[in-house]
């Protein structure tokens, strides 16, 4: 998932892996740069004996609340 954050840089995520998290001025940095943050998250994984992730079924829609 990519995000534009407030301060213009790009965030991203792995949804099936919540440590694969990562920043870059562009999409294209942003991407390679959570790809970089996957790539460690799954050998800590299979360092550690824990398992793999499978799949995840993902909604993304927006949520609003009135400000107090």
């Amino acid at each position: 998932m990519l995000t534009p954050g407030e301060d213009g840089f790009v965030c991203a995520q792995i949804a099936e892996v919540p440590e694969a998290i990562s920043q870059g001025r562009t999409v294209g940095e942003a991407r390679a740069n959570v790809r970089e943050a996957l790539e460690l998250a799954l050998e800590w994984r299979c360092a550690e004996g824990e398992s793999l992730p499978g799949s995840a079924d993902v909604i993304v829609e927006p949520v609003t609340v009135e400000a107090s």
